[in-house]
Parts: structure tokens; C-alpha cells; sequence
């Protein structure tokens, strides 16, 4: 929850800087951010896999969020439009890493730190952190309660494909969790 507060008064400060006129978009921003940034951090945390670039692109989101309202953008499921330019976001910046340092899975020891969770969370967190980059950016997207027009937008994929997607992913993550050890514990 640290991370909340100082990315908040970050925020805060960021606005501040930011300020070019009066509004009410900064309102509306530290508004979101309150109800919407701890899920966004939580999300982007789980697909990054980095804690410092996961904040960073919280932080860009509710950037852009700012200029897009200041710039008369439409106000309408702002939730969605959260997720999908912090998705796209991660996106960018998984890309821009990989096209800079080659990458192997040996080397690749970036984990999300664990918080006190029970074992089978724990497994369940390991397991998905395993999982392909695309898979893992569903699952996240649907645990924090997207609907599949709003997943669709957010991963840049057709709408009718999402739940066929989001079905093998689940299953590759219950098959993770079998062989590691685990038993399923998701069953329907």
C-alpha cells in the first residue's frame, strides 16, 4: 500500500507541474487514480513483472489520462480506457526491452514480490508468471473484472476471440499449477 501513497503524491505533483490552466480534469484524474490506480498497479505489476516500470507506466497512464481529458476527450467507460493505454503501455515497454537486450528464460529472474500470501496464492502467482506474455495480460485483465468488450479493446484483439482465448489461457495456467505440484483448487 506504500507504493499507492507515494505514487499518489507523485501524482500530485506531476498534476501540479502539469497545471497549464485551471480545470477540472486534475480532479477527475486524482479521483480515478484513487478508485482505479491500485488495480492499474496490480495489473501492470503482473504483466511487467518489474515493480519500477510497472509504476512508471501507471504514472504515463494518468498522464495521458490528464491530456486526454484536458484535450475535450470523451468521458465515457474511462475504466476501460485505463486499462487499454496501460496495457498498451506495458506492451510498448516489453517491446522497446526486448529489442535492446537479448532475452532468455535462464536469465529471466523478474518476479513480482510475494506479500504474505498463502501457499496455494503462491503457486497460483508462480504459475501465471509463467505463463506467455499474452495469456497473462487476459488473465490480469479479467481478474480485475473487465468485461470482454473492454478485454478485447485493452489487448488488441476482436471481441468474439475473447473468450476462447481467455478459456485456453486458463487452462494452460491450471495445467502450470498441475505441474508444479499443485493441485488445480480451480475447478468450476
Amino acid at each position: 500500500m506504500g507504493n499507492i501513497a507515494a505514487a499518489q503524491t507523485q501524482m500530485a505533483d506531476v498534476l501540479e507541474f502539469e497545471r497549464s490552466e485551471p480545470s477540472t480534469a486534475e480532479g477527475e484524474v486524482l479521483r480515478l487514480f484513487q478508485t482505479h490506480g491500485p488495480a492499474l498497479l496490480r495489473f501492470c505489476q503482473s504483466v511487467m513483472k518489474n515493480a519500477g516500470d510497472a509504476e512508471d507506466v501507471l504514472q504515463e497512464t494518468f498522464l495521458k489520462l490528464l491530456r486526454h481529458l484536458r484535450a475535450g476527450g470523451s468521458r465515457s467507460n474511462l475504466k476501460a480506457w485505463l486499462f487499454t493505454v496501460a496495457a498498451n503501455g506495458c506492451r510498448s515497454r516489453l517491446r522497446g526491452r526486448f529489442r535492446w537486450m537479448p532475452w532468455s528464460a535462464e536469465l529471466d529472474d523478474r518476479i513480482v514480490p510475494a506479500r504474505d500470501e498463502p501457499q496455494d496464492t503462491g503457486m497460483a502467482m508462480a504459475a501465471l508468471r509463467a505463463l506467455r506474455p499474452r495469456d497473462r495480460l487476459l488473465l490480469s485483465l479479467r481478474a480485475q473484472g473487465l468485461t470482454y468488450r473492454e478485454i478485447a479493446a485493452a489487448a488488441d484483439i476482436r471481441e468474439p476471440s475473447v473468450g476462447r482465448l481467455l478459456a485456453r489461457a486458463v487452462n494452460r495456467w491450471k495445467q502450470m499449477i498441475t505441474r508444479r505440484g499443485g493441485h488445480d483448487g480451480l475447478s468450476e
